[in-house]
């Protein structure tokens, strides 16, 4: 008998104790976004360096350094290998969500005409429809066994879904509505109409002329939010908690409209992962202006997700790979964003694991979760340890500088037409022994955007000259005087900002000798061909939706050739004859497409042309003679 007691006893006790740790396992995760702010790293360097496996270590690496969630980047679909990081995260007392993109591509000999996404532009993506069974029934797939999972994988929390557009032609992020015959098949028998054969760019007008379309969306988000209702409902049967993270946040029809509203639950909200927040508003905006601006930038964000009225939870991401967002940036950023938030969300890329770079952003981290989970939300606005560092690299990409002939240095102060520059690019610009230079540029900002616009000027043989930098929606000067004749070069940058130049008292150019970024165009811009060159080729490129076209004019003024990209085609090396104008100063205008939006472009010309745009006839630099 005493024996039988002493059993019971002891069988109560580990029923207590185990009962004890698994409600304080779910108060914890209860507390996620709430009481605990959202540490989430989702794990690029470490999964990297093991060939896009994930490894105990890493699990433990990352609890270590105080994040509370991890999401490998790869993984989400050997299922063996979920089941084992979950049961890691749980022995390292943190919780886990596989990383999956909310997009699926479409097999090159698949049988799919008619099911891809199409946009309204009429440009199809090799991407399933999100009205298509084969999109649905694929996340379905994982995401209901994942739910199932989580029954004996507590730790097992959610899934963390990509919605960024990363095929080939794409316009926008994931999804906006989608064209395809399918949807336009389904909705012209629900209203009983004849659906005429369409191209496929013509079709969101014809809905319009039919005065339908606004009932073409309505039907079609309809749909989208039956089929993550029913996705909801399936994973609720085996975990009501099981939360959705979206990426990137409040910013597509299907997310806002479908996703948010069908996915989110009192005992599951939403988790928003935004990616406003990923480095500094632009590139060389110092430190305390960036985070300040971050915090904006959230706080907009998080008041459209309350305006919902939906259930959710609001995180900034993080991503070093950004320009600007440097290690003891991107602490701080994590702490001011979890002042600001429910926490924040890593997507952990550019660093090396084996290499110093790694354990820098890996020591700032470490010191912003300590921070958060002290409470010490503030440490944000602790003045800055480590230097700024502006660096221009854009320089360095000039190559045989010497190459290059000015043209006459008259010392007459020209102005210039605006012609608008994206990122770094590069100046080149005549210099006369003893004859003072005048630059001036115009820093712009774009948008909500502010930065500084950060300049580097070289001498002959690329030796650094002088440096400076211009606030925000000012003009400043670049002056020097050269000390010896020859060809400089001023690297500018403005981040995310835009600049031009307004005036030059010295012939100067547009160096388009790698890549000459702008955003729309210029109505002219002069070049040399020389003498032994029989064709060169323009390369020219666009940008998301965005397009661009080059008309190209020989040295009497006529257009002898054109060349754009398209909304399929976003990148293109168009060759020109130049037959027996070689030797001449032609020009080229940069301008609209004939089809898609016309902001951000590129524009490259041949290694065999001298690497120079410039705005007037008379300050085209030339190719030096071959010795």
């Amino acid at each position: 008998m005493g024996n039988g007691k002493t059993i019971a006893t002891l069988t109560q006790v580990v029923l207590l104790v185990s009962t004890t740790t698994l409600s304080a396992q779910v108060s914890r995760r209860a507390e996620l976004g709430r009481t605990e702010k959202l540490r989430i790293l989702v794990d690029k360097v470490m999964q990297r360096h093991e060939r896009w496996f994930t490894k105990e270590w890493m699990v433990e690496a990352t609890a270590g350094a105080g994040f509370n969630v991890y999401s490998p980047r790869s993984g989400y679909e050997r299922l063996d290998e979920v089941r084992q990081v979950a049961a890691w995260c749980e022995k390292h007392s943190i919780y886990y969500m596989p990383w999956m993109r909310g997009s699926l591509d479409v097999p090159a000999r698949a049988k799919a005409d008619g099911r891809r996404l199409l946009w309204s532009s009429g440009n199809e993506q090799p991407l399933w429809s999100p009205n298509s069974d084969e999109f649905w029934e694929w996340m379905r797939r994982y995401i209901v066994q994942y739910a199932e999972m989580s029954k004996t994988h507590p730790h097992l929390i959610g899934v963390f879904l990509d919605f960024e557009n990363y095929a080939v032609g794409k316009e926008r992020n994931l999804y906006s509505l989608s064209y395809d015959d399918l949807i336009l098949g389904q909705f012209a028998q629900a209203k009983g109409v004849e659906r005429p054969k369409l191209e496929l760019a013509g079709r969101k007008a014809w809905l319009e002329q039919q005065g339908l379309h606004g009932e073409f969306e309505a039907f079609q988000v309809n749909l989208w939010r039956s089929r993550c209702l029913a996705l909801r409902q399936e994973v609720d049967k085996h975990s009501p908690s099981f939360q959705f993270c979206i990426y990137p946040g409040l910013e597509t029809p299907f997310i806002i409209k479908a996703a948010f509203p069908g996915w989110a639950t009192e005992a599951a909200p939403v988790i928003f992962g935004d990616v406003w927040t990923y480095g500094r508003p632009s590139t060389f905006l110092p430190q305390k202006e960036s985070l300040e601006g971050n915090k904006r930038k959230l706080l907009s964000g998080m008041k459209a997700a309350e305006e919902s009225r939906i259930p959710f939870l609001y995180t900034g991401g993080i991503d070093p790979v950004v320009r600007g967002a440097d290690p003891e940036f991107s602490g701080k950023n994590a702490v001011m964003i979890s002042e600001t938030s429910h926490g924040y969300w890593v997507f952990y890329e550019g660093p090396d694991y084996t290499k110093d770079d790694h354990k820098e952003y890996w020591k700032w981290f470490t010191w912003a979760n300590t921070n958060i989970t002290r409470g010490n939300l503030a440490a944000w606005r602790e003045p800055r340890t480590t230097p700024e560092n502006w660096k221009l690299t854009i320089l360095d990409m000039v190559k045989d500088p010497a190459t290059l002939v000015a043209p006459e240095v008259t010392a007459k102060t020209v102005s210039y037409p605006r012609v608008m520059m994206r990122e770094q690019n590069i100046l080149v610009v005549a210099g006369k022994k003893g004859q003072p230079v005048e630059i001036v540029l115009r820093n712009q900002r774009l948008a909500h955007y502010e930065s500084l616009l950060v300049w580097e000027l070289r001498g002959p043989g690329m030796k650094p000259i002088a440096s400076g930098s211009i606030d925000s929606d000012k003009t400043g000067a670049v002056s020097f005087t050269p000390e010896m004749d020859g060809v400089y070069f001023l690297g500018a940058s403005a981040g995310s900002c835009l600049f031009s130049v307004v005036s030059s008292n010295t012939p100067i150019a547009l160096h388009a000798g790698e890549r000459l970024r702008l955003i729309q165009g210029a109505d002219r811009l002069y070049f040399s061909v020389p003498k032994n060159v029989e064709k060169f080729t323009l390369y020219l490129s666009g940008s998301g939706g965005e397009t661009v076209k080059v008309n190209v004019y020989a040295p009497d003024g006529r257009q002898v050739d054109s060349a754009q990209t398209t909304l399929k085609q976003r990148k293109v090396d168009h060759a020109v004859s130049a037959g027996e104008h070689a030797g001449g100063i032609w020009s080229l205008q940069i301008t609209r497409g004939d089809e898609g939006d016309f902001e951000d472009n590129t524009l490259r010309l041949d290694a065999a042309l001298p690497p120079a745009l410039s705005f007037i006839p008379e300050h085209v630099f030339r190719a030096s003679p071959k010795e």
